[in-house]
């Protein structure tokens, strides 16, 4: 049923890749667009910009199949293709604030080219009020064309971004007109949805910032309580669990003590909305609140690590763990980096590893000296800092992590080591809000 419906999906990193390639493999003639020459010659071939879980396998088949190409020539990859879904990875600057000049660019560039009656759909991260300015813009480039704009929360996650597009955690379409959103489902028909929430175009674009905002909420809330417990010898872990049961709460809370939120996604919804604070003068102090908490979070692990040495200049650490989080290749807005530069700027020496990190993002950072084997990585460290929490890291030997560092200490934000194996070995071993002490 799908085969003649042709779409064009206009940017092509993370969340472009995924939904032209889940498309794809559900019927559809997909047509990828981006301005990078470099990525397009490596998509056309099967490979993904940055690694996801199963991804370069599904691009593979899927090229092979001809239902899914790629072309740099943004402008003219809309012409035959009514269904246009603008899907950049939103970029945001060193304050997390959305930089929108590439998605406004763009809708001036392809407004020439449209179809009558396109569909324009915005899964891009965009601040409440972004979808009206393309309209604007397309409008303006081309004033006799008639076509619908919708927009629906971005859902991925990296590590499980294909079956998360399939079966969407949060099933929203926004339009105000109910045209284009019969069109918008249709066209997302063979997803694993049972039922769409129709919602007005600024609804669906607030309901991103809502529920990265009640995210961010949840994650400083248990960080605050975690710093509680450690004082106090609390299990700030024990505490998440038992915290779910109570069905106001959930089973899935994000309840669990540890690093702030990184990445840019939750810090960009946090920004925005503190930005339409400022601007209709409207007192933000519980948004404010967690923003400043979240920004001293990350520093426990120099507070934890001046505990144990007082100085840090001159203590050699391995930090295990580069990327912005499991199974993805990126170190774009990574915890990770944050606190080694903490480190570094402490006096400290670091060595690191990371079992997938993009070895091109890995040479931009020379504060650092990155090691292909965690064995190399860890000779001679007085401490091992866990910070990616890469299953990889729970197999190591740890006879052989201990013969290799000068001190068998380890901090592990993410409390997944098996803490009773490495008492027994002789380590010590802290984490973040469990109550222990060095």
């Amino acid at each position: 049923m799908n085969a003649n419906r042709k779409l064009c999906v206009i940017g092509c990193w993370h969340q472009g890749v995924v939904g032209a390639a889940c498309l794809a493999d559900l019927g559809y003639d997909v047509l990828g667009a981006d301005h990078d020459a470099g990525r397009v010659a490596k998509l056309s071939n099967g490979k993904a910009p940055l690694f996801e879980p199963g991804l370069d396998e599904l691009l593979r088949t899927m090229v092979k199949s001809g239902r899914l190409k790629f072309t740099g020539d943004v402008a003219n990859a809309v012409k035959g293709r009514r269904d246009v879904l603008i899907m950049f990875d939103t970029p945001v600057d060193a304050n997390d604030r959305s930089d929108l000049s590439e998605i406004f660019a763009t809708a001036a560039e392809i407004a020439p080219n449209l179809e009558k009656d396109a569909l324009l759909y915005i899964t891009a991260q965009v601040p409440v009020g972004t979808c009206d300015k393309i309209a604007a813009i397309v409008r303006e480039k081309n004033p006799s064309l008639k076509f619908g704009i919708a927009y629906s929360p971005e859902n991925l996650r990296l590590g499980q971004a294909i079956d998360r597009f399939v079966d969407p955690a949060l099933p929203v379409i926004g339009a105000d007109d109910e045209r284009t959103l019969d069109r918008v489902e249709k066209l997302l028909a063979p997803l694993k949805v049972t039922k769409w929430e129709r919602v007005s175009l600024r609804t669906a674009e607030m309901a991103k910032h809502a529920l990265n905002a009640y995210l961010a909420a949840s994650v400083t809330f248990a960080n605050e309580l975690g710093n509680i417990c450690d004082e106090v010898g609390a299990d700030g872990k024990r505490l998440g669990e038992v915290l779910r049961l109570e069905e106001r709460i959930g089973r899935k809370a994000m309840l669990f003590p540890g690093l702030g939120f990184s990445g840019g996604t939750l810090a960009r919804d946090m920004q925005t909305l503190r930005e339409l604070g400022d601007k209709f003068r409207l007192d933000t102090l519980m948004l404010d609140g967690i923003w400043e908490s979240n920004k001293i979070q990350n520093k426990l692990v120099v507070r934890k690590l001046k505990k144990v040495f007082g100085k840090l200049d001159g203590v050699a650490a391995a930090v295990l763990g580069l990327t912005y989080k499991p199974d993805t290749s990126t170190l774009r807005r990574s915890a990770s980096v944050e606190i080694i530069g903490d480190l570094v700027a402490a006096g400290m020496k670091i060595s690191a590893h990371d079992p997938k990190a993009d070895r091109a993002e890995v040479a931009a950072h020379k504060e650092l000296k990155f090691f292909e084997d965690v064995y190399d990585a860890l000779k001679g460290a007085q401490a091992m800092v866990v910070i990616t929490g890469w299953a990889d890291y729970k197999k190591l030997d740890f006879e052989r992590v201990k013969k290799a560092m000068a001190r068998p200490l380890i901090i592990d934000v993410n409390s997944m080591l098996d803490v009773d194996k490495l008492h027994s070995l002789g380590f010590t071993y802290l984490d973040i809000g469990r109550g222990r002490k060095a």
